[in-house]
């Protein structure tokens, strides 16, 4: 009884440091806690593996690793592991924009949006199309609009 006390009471932690890292957005910050948490975790299984629980420790250990990786954060997120703003993609260059469109020179916003909803009338997923495409497309109207 006493271990599920525990491990209960880990699990909050590790929610709780998670949403702390997660509105802190300091990288540094994270980096201190994603490496403080591991040490902490990692002696603790060294600990735990002396007094002959393999099994207990060997996870404990897993989780000190996966905290210095960052993955173990993922996993108490509440967002997925997607980029959520335009700059996180890698946004193509104008060229690369208007030829995706199939314009040329200096478009006016409604000759891109004209020439963005006829590319989509063609390679839409719904009509047939790739989600790849689609996507491409979006970007590039996103690109030349700014």
């Amino acid at each position: 009884m006493f271990f599920v006390v525990i491990l209960i009471g880990f699990i909050f932690l590790l929610y709780v440091i998670s949403r702390f890292m997660e509105q802190s957005k300091s990288p540094k910050i994270n980096k201190i806690f994603r490496y403080s948490f591991a040490v902490i975790v990692g002696l603790l299984a060294f600990l735990i593996l002396i007094r002959g629980n393999i099994a207990l420790g060997g996870i404990l250990g897993l989780l000190s690793v996966l905290s210095t990786t960052g993955k173990l954060w993922n996993l108490f997120s509440s967002e997925p592991d997607v980029p959520s703003r335009a700059s996180d993609y890698n946004l193509m260059s104008r060229e690369e924009a208007l030829d995706i469109l199939g314009l040329s020179g200096n478009p006016g916003q409604s000759e891109i949006k004209d020439a963005h909803h006829k590319m989509m009338l063609k390679l839409h997923p719904d009509q047939g199309g790739s989600d790849y495409l689609a996507v491409k497309i979006n970007q590039a109207k996103d690109t030349l609009l700014g």
